[in-house]
């Protein structure tokens, strides 16, 4: 008889077949530094409700933004269908409340998560991540989360929710702005309806004159007319990007945490854990890599796909960073550690 331990690993968002790969890779370096004690099985919050029917409302999912970002469809990535629930109601509080929840319960084991999901469901300084402008370059990322600050902010998640941070990877790396109309200046902000994905890129926007309007916030009413309005516009990354004009901001970072319970984490051995902390990095700086190489695609097939990439002019850039020194002064509002701050931006 067999004495694997099986591991769940549930990806949560797209680009899916980013995270597949890298999920398929930590099973693959598992396998070398653990041989035969564990075998892991991939799947999307969805297929996770389809084989084991204990959580439908993981099924729940905001109105798609038609036109602009990808709409939830794993049908093609994990070879199965999946309905989704667009419920008029959008309530991701009891989706995210009800994920972890599983997760720090040992209902599966792994997960790929947001980091902007985790600030604001777990931990509010994981918010620090996705701060405008708080990163000088990609060196810089892995310097910081490959590392003594990244271990601990895993490390304090873990003492705190008992859900543990293993490492970081990409959601498709710097953020843009992506629209249905062509957009070539910050002014142009002030005409567009904007999707942001946190409270404080709505504040770096708002702060230049757009007009924004937050995703997890907006009801079904909202979305329609969003869709409807030839000004949409929202906060993304290439790879999550369906539309055909980019405004290249690169204003902050978009992020997800490779996740575990803490309750399976305690069934491991000292050696299974750390090979695990080693195994996370490892695909974790492999997937970033993955996402730049997939961006530097996006760029180079542009013009062939009929998508206009125009990148931010200096005089914009520096009304942008003018714009976050503002975000900067309200950490505490965000719920920051001031000098977990000061510590990124020494590092670099």
């Amino acid at each position: 008889m067999s004495n694997k331990k099986t591991l769940r690993w549930v990806i949560t968002h797209h680009p899916v077949e980013l995270f597949k790969r890298t999920a398929e890779l930590f099973k693959q370096e598992l396998e070398k530094e653990c041989p035969n004690q564990f075998n892991l099985e991939i799947y999307t919050a969805g297929t996770y409700d389809n084989k084991f029917k204990n959580h439908p409302e993981f099924r729940i999912t905001p109105p798609n933004i038609e036109g602009l970002e990808h709409e939830n469809d794993t049908k093609k990535i994990l070879g199965e269908e999946v309905k989704f629930n667009k419920l008029k109601n959008f309530k991701s509080h009891d989706k995210w409340s009800s994920f972890f929840k599983a997760l720090k319960e040992g209902e599966f084991e792994m997960s790929q998560t947001q980091v902007n999901i985790v600030g604001g469901f777990l931990d509010k300084n994981y918010h620090v991540i996705d701060l405008p402008f708080l990163f000088n370059g990609h060196d810089h990322v892995s310097k910081v989360l490959d590392n003594e600050i990244g271990d601990e902010m895993g490390e304090s998640l873990a003492s705190n929710t008992g859900i543990r941070g293993l490492a970081f990877t990409y959601s498709g790396g710097y953020r843009v702005i992506g629209a249905k109309k062509g957009i070539t200046t910050i002014s142009d902000l002030s005409e567009l309806k904007l999707l942001t994905n946190t409270a404080h890129s709505d504040e770096l926007f708002n702060n230049v004159g757009a007009n924004t309007l937050r995703k997890h916030k907006a009801s079904i009413e909202d979305v329609a007319d969003f869709n409807n309005n030839e000004n949409g516009a929202v906060e993304t990354t290439y790879l999550r990007f369906s539309g055909k004009n980019v405004l290249k901001t690169q204003h902050s970072m978009f992020t997800t945490a490779i996740l575990t319970g803490d309750k399976f984490w305690n069934t491991l051995t000292a050696e299974q854990q750390a090979a695990f902390k080693r195994i996370a990095k490892v695909v974790a700086k492999e997937e970033r890599k993955w996402s730049l190489q997939d961006a530097a695609a996006y760029e180079a097939n542009a013009v062939a796909n009929g998508v206009t990439i125009t990148e931010i002019n200096k005089s914009d850039l520096a009304k942008l960073q003018e714009s976050a020194k503002k975000v900067y002064s309200n950490l505490d509002k965000i719920g920051i550690n001031k000098n977990l701050v000061d510590r990124i931006i020494a590092s670099a």
